[in-house]
This record gives structure tokens, C-alpha cells and sequence, in this order.
């Protein structure tokens, strides 16, 4: 619909120049960018970290109740089927995805066999 009226239009721009007059993007700038925006990466991070941590601790059960080889085969078809990258690099993988990398899930569920065996 828009405004049609040309003093409603004026006073449209006439706010938006307000903004710009009283320096309102620049302090919106200012506190997005240095405080927040920061802030918003670390709580991610965090938030990642006890996803991944909650997957492992999730796929353990499920071998812990037998299920260990219909996980692996499970979790490949996912990964095929999703199309997702199959290792990635443990830095970018830890801060960009809140689920560990197939390599590393099948490493851990693996890792607990091995353990038993020695």
C-alpha cells in the first residue's frame, strides 16, 4: 500500500533523517558490532560444544543397548543422503556445526570397542 499522501511521504523521510541526524545508526552500529555481535560467537561456540557433546553422549547409549553397528549404517545413510561433508577440519566443525563430524562419531563409537578388547 505505501503512503500516497506526499506529506506523509515527507514525513517518513523526515524520520528516518531524524535517525541519521541523532546518530542512532551510528550508536546501533557501535553496540551490534562491538558487544553484542561478540558475545552472540562465544554463546554459539558454547551452544555448539554441548550439542556435540550431547551427540556423543547420545550415540553411546544407543550402543550401550546393542545398537552400535545399526548406528554406524544409520548414521552414513544420513550423511549420504544429506550430502554433508564427511571430515572436516575439527576447528571449523566445532565452531560452525553443533553435530561432530561422521569421522569423529564413528571414531568415538569405535573407540569404546577397542578399549574393551585391550
Amino acid at each position: 500500500m505505501g503512503c500516497k499522501n506526499e506529506e506523509e511521504v515527507v514525513a517518513v523521510i523526515a524520520h528516518e533523517l531524524g535517525h541519521w541526524k541523532l546518530n542512532h545508526t551510528m550508536y546501533s552500529f557501535i553496540a551490534i558490532q562491538h558487544t553484542v555481535i561478540p558475545l552472540q560467537h562465544l554463546v554459539n561456540f558454547g551452544l555448539n560444544l554441548v550439542s556435540r557433546t550431547f551427540e556423543f553422549q547420545a550415540d553411546a547409549f544407543a550402543k550401550k543397548l546393542g545398537y552400535a553397528k545399526a548406528l554406524r549404517a544409520g548414521l552414513i545413510k544420513l550423511q549420504e543422503e544429506n550430502l554433508s561433508a564427511m571430515n572436516t577440519d575439527p576447528w571449523y566443525s566445532a565452531y560452525h556445526y553443533s553435530h561432530p563430524p561422521l569421522v569423529e562419531r564413528l571414531s568415538a563409537i569405535e573407540e569404546a570397542d577397542s578399549k574393551k578388547e585391550n
